[in-house]
């Protein structure tokens, strides 16, 4: 059986994870194409904000005496996957980018949901991100040539 995402401090670092790599795919492209330097450093900014706003989401909800109980819909991070850039054209890698961020909006949507009874402020900062993630993909998507 395929490990499953069970519990709501096991989302979260998958959450963590993929913003992380996203951050990083972001960051390597920004040393790549320098004349969109300052606009992919942003972006690899960006997701850690995303991350520390879960993480503090998700901490102020929880104290480290107790796991905030089982997600009844456990999630399959093999599902959720970023994906790393395997091009140097810059349209491919902006499709790569789009589709790492839907991936990411549609796990904190499945996150979000299964989340909200357990801790009522995560599934609100999840939904913040989401808003970004959506704005993000529309930024990408206008700088395919």
């Amino acid at each position: 059986m395929a490990l499953v995402l069970r519990t709501t401090s096991q989302i979260i670092t998958h959450y963590t994870r993929m913003e992380e790599k996203s951050a990083e795919n972001y960051g390597n492209i920004a040393i790549t194409f320098t004349e969109h330097h300052d606009f992919f450093k942003d972006l690899a900014k960006e997701n850690l904000k995303h991350r520390d706003r879960v993480i503090r989401a998700y901490r102020q909800g929880v104290s480290d005496a107790f796991e905030v109980g089982f997600n009844p819909n456990p999630i399959n991070p093999d599902q959720f996957t970023i994906k790393a850039i395997s091009s140097n054209n810059l349209n491919d890698i902006l499709e790569i980018f789009v589709r790492n961020e839907e991936t990411i909006a549609l796990f904190c949507e499945i996150a979000s949901k299964s989340s909200g009874e357990l801790l009522p402020d995560l599934p609100d900062t999840l939904e913040y991100v989401i808003r970004k993630k959506r704005q993000r993909i529309e930024q990408l998507n206008s700088m395919k040539v």
